[in-house]
């Protein structure tokens, strides 16, 4: 209880470590949903364009009316929407292709406003901070925006779902029904400004791009249901911000990378160990097929030197037909009698019934393959037996009556050899 109360609890008693908690969720929340569509479009060059571009429109902002949030907003998102904007002339009336343009006009913009930052002479502009955040100095200010701009996006989201997701993933499809492709663009564009000057206090303008594009692309890998990856992203988003925070506490760490680490973290975690994308899951999956394939040689090869008159050294055998080791021969055959489909009688290995089964379907299977893209003239007699010696390990039981039923119940093989019954 010690533990729980000084790690988790004792941070929360500051007023600005609450200020910069909801700051954190808010963030997690609108970068992870505003992303997994930047992401789905594959504009995450133009999500990290509009986050450096929306300095000059901030400065301009505060030369005008000074520190007011809602006029440092409306610069901000201003500039977003103008370097949009100006990508888009720019790739329309040249042959410079977009990404080129995005590189000239975002450095040109983020220049512009270091350029105006060197202008004010009379006031002090942190530009670190606007660089790389500092989300323990949130103010309510800043969490007001915040919270507003979190509830915006979730409205669009829910309104315009539809629309969002058929320009995202067939926009020929979204025209053909009447649905403005180039309108919501520039609302996601307006979205995805909004987003970033919510996340300038707690990140930075060069950390928030991360916070737009890690969250997301975890939840990528873990599904591949929109829905599913918006609920998952800001989980993430939220996940890594508050984490991110407390780390920036006890440790005295940068916020705002403290944040961004704890994001490329559970990105790492999915990218390793995602059931279905995961480096390490189909390395185990891999090597599980690989034993699989040995296993089902083993019975094929035990059920055909059984029917053969020499009863002696089926390991040596076996081995020598594989081209591997004898140990390797005697590993699977221990997993074969583990499973009750082999035995071992007055010291020899036989199949039991179940092995026997077991064989057959796979000889079944193998000789419907070889007759099949014989017919079909797949390959060439030379190559028909080991295509068939690949297939035979994945096609279902079910696959296998189909294309017996298609093949007209053949008898035998194009090498004259019986095909079992089923």
């Amino acid at each position: 209880m010690d533990i729980f109360s000084k790690y988790l609890l004792e941070p929360v008693q500051y007023e600005f470590i609450q200020r910069a908690l909801i700051a954190s969720i808010t963030i997690g929340i609108s970068c992870g949903l505003i992303g997994t569509y930047i992401m789905l479009r594959r504009m995450s060059l133009i999500g990290d364009a509009l986050a450096h571009a929306v300095l000059p429109g901030v400065v301009v902002s505060f030369m005008v009316a000074g520190k007011s949030e809602i006029a440092l907003f409306i610069g901000a998102v201003v500039s977003g929407i103008v370097t949009v904007l100006l990508i888009g002339f720019v790739n329309r009336n040249s042959k410079i292709k977009e990404d080129t343009s995005i590189g000239i006009i975002f450095t040109g913009a983020f220049a512009l406003g270091i350029l105006l930052v060197s202008q004010l002479k009379q006031v002090h502009i942190d530009l670190s901070s606007y660089l790389f955040g500092d989300v323990l100095g949130v103010s309510t200010g800043d969490i007001t925006l915040s919270l507003i701009i979190m509830v915006v996006i979730i409205l669009c989201i829910l309104l315009f779902y539809k629309q969002l997701l058929l320009t995202s993933f067939d926009p020929t499809m979204a025209l053909t029904i009447g649905i403005s492709t180039t309108i919501v663009h520039y609302m996601l564009m307006t979205l995805l400004s909004m987003s970033i000057v919510a996340g300038l206090q707690s990140v930075g303008v060069i950390l928030i791009i991360a916070m737009l594009i890690t969250p997301p692309a975890t939840a990528y890998l873990l599904s591949n249901n929109l829905k599913k990856i918006l609920f998952l992203s800001p989980m993430f988003g939220t996940i890594s911000a508050v984490a991110g925070l407390y780390l920036s506490y006890h440790f005295n760490f940068a916020s705002g990378a403290s944040i961004v680490l704890v994001a490329v973290a559970l990105f790492l975690l999915a990218f390793l160990f995602s059931p279905k994308e995961g480096v390490v899951t189909r390395l185990f999956r891999r090597r599980a097929a690989t034993k699989l394939v040995l296993i089902e040689d083993v019975i094929k090869l035990s059920f055909r030197f059984a029917e053969e008159t020499d009863k002696t050294g089926l390991t040596d055998r076996i081995a020598n037909e594989l081209g591997i080791s004898n140990s390797r021969v005697e590993s699977a055959i221990r997993i074969l009698i583990s499973k009750g489909l082999m035995q071992k009688t007055n010291g020899s290995y036989q199949l039991t019934e179940d092995g026997r089964k077991y064989a057959t379907r796979l000889i079944r299977t193998h000789r419907l393959w070889e007759t099949y893209i014989t017919r079909e003239k797949v390959t060439d007699m030379e190559h028909v037996h080991p295509e068939a010696e690949k297939v035979e390990h994945v096609l279902t039981e079910d696959m296998v009556n189909e294309l017996d039923e298609e093949l007209g119940f053949p008898e035998k093989d194009p090498h004259g050899s019986e095909i079992p019954r089923k």
